[in-house]
C-alpha cells in the first residue's frame, strides 16, 4: 500500500501520510513520495489549496520511523575502522530531505492546511508548523520529541516557525520541556485555528480550502508570499512598499478584471482554471 495517498475535490488536493500502523512516521521513501505529491499538486493550476493529514485516528505524523531507519543503517553498515558512521550519514541524509519538504511547503504558491488528527511529534510537529493554517481534532497532541532523547529539539524549521506562530516565550516552554501540548492548549495559544470533531476534520479543512479557492490564484499566491515576507519586515515602510507593489501588480491581471466585472454585476466571479501565472519562490 502506498505511503502517500492523494485525492482531489475540485480545487483542493488532500495529501495523506498513510502509515497508520507506524503512527504515520516517515521513512526516506515516504519523504520522497510526499515531496513528489506536494510539487505535483502545486504544479496543477487547477489546485488552489492543499490539505495535509495523517491516516487513521491516532496520529498526524510521529516524526521519523526510528526502526525503519535503524534497519537501513544496519543494512548499509560497511563496517571497518575509520569508515564513515552509517548512522550519522543516514541521519544527515534524512534531515536534508526533511528540510526540503519544509521548504517546499513554505514556498508553494498555494496555501497548505494541516488537518492534525492525532499525535504530531518531532518532525510531525514541524510539518504542522510549516503549514500556513492548522485545524485539529480533540485528539491532537503536539510535542518536540528529540529533546527528551538527549538531542537538540530544533529541527525541520520548528525553531523558525513556532515562535512566529505562538510567540517566543511559549515556544521556549514547549521546546525546552518537550512536554505534550493538547488540542485545547494549542487552540488557546494560536497554534491551531479551530478544534473540529475527528470525523469532520478533513472535511472542515477541505471546506476551508474551498473557501480560499473562491479567490483568484495570483491573489492567493501573492497574499501568502507577502504575509510571510512581512513577518520578517525590518520596518513598517518595508512592509508597506511590498504590499503596494504586489497590489499594483495583481490589479493589472485578467483575474482582477473578472473580479471587478463580477462585483459590478453582483455575481460570483469565475476565475476558471487559474490561467494567471503564479509565482514560484
Amino acid at each position: 500500500m502506498a505511503d502517500i495517498l492523494t485525492a482531489r475535490n475540485g480545487p483542493v488536493e488532500t495529501i495523506t501520510i498513510n502509515r497508520p500502523e507506524a503512527f504515520n512516521a516517515f521513512t526516506p521513501d515516504t519523504i520522497n513520495d510526499l515531496g513528489d505529491a506536494l510539487r505535483a499538486a502545486a504544479g496543477d493550476r487547477r489546485c488552489r489549496a492543499i490539505v495535509l493529514t495523517g491516516a487513521g485516528e491516532r496520529a498526524f505524523c510521529a516524526g521519523t520511523d526510528v526502526k525503519a531507519v535503524a534497519d537501513r543503517d544496519e543494512a548499509a553498515d560497511g563496517g571497518g575502522e575509520g569508515a564513515p558512521d552509517p548512522i550519522l550519514s543516514q541521519f544527515e541524509s534524512l534531515h536534508l530531505k526533511l528540510s526540503g519538504i519544509v521548504r517546499t511547503i513554505h514556498t508553494l504558491p498555494v496555501p497548505v492546511i494541516a488537518a492534525v488528527n492525532g499525535h504530531a511529534i518531532g518532525g510531525g510537529f514541524a510539518f504542522a508548523a510549516a503549514c500556513d493554517l492548522r485545524l485539529a481534532s480533540p485528539q491532537a497532541r503536539f510535542a518536540n520529541g528529540f529533546v527528551k532523547r538527549g538531542i537538540s529539539g530544533c529541527e525541520m524549521g520548528l525553531s523558525y516557525f513556532l515562535p512566529k506562530i505562538v510567540g517566543a516565550a511559549q515556544a521556549f516552554d514547549w521546546m525546552l520541556t518537550g512536554r505534550p501540548v493538547d488540542a485545547d492548549e494549542a487552540l488557546g495559544t494560536g497554534l491551531v485555528g479551530r478544534i473540529v470533531p475527528a470525523e469532520q476534520l478533513v472535511e472542515s479543512a477541505n471546506a476551508l480550502g474551498q473557501q480560499i479557492a473562491e479567490n483568484a490564484p495570483m491573489a492567493i499566491a501573492m497574499t501568502k508570499e507577502v504575509m510571510w515576507a512581512n513577518v520578517h519586515a525590518v520596518s513598517l515602510d518595508q512592509a508597506l512598499a511590498l504590499e503596494s507593489r504586489t497590489q499594483v501588480m495583481t490589479r493589472n491581471t485578467a483575474d482582477a478584471k473578472v473580479a471587478r466585472s463580477a462585483f459590478l454585476e453582483k455575481r460570483a466571479p469565475d476565475f476558471g482554471g487559474g490561467a494567471e501565472p503564479r509565482p514560484l519562490r
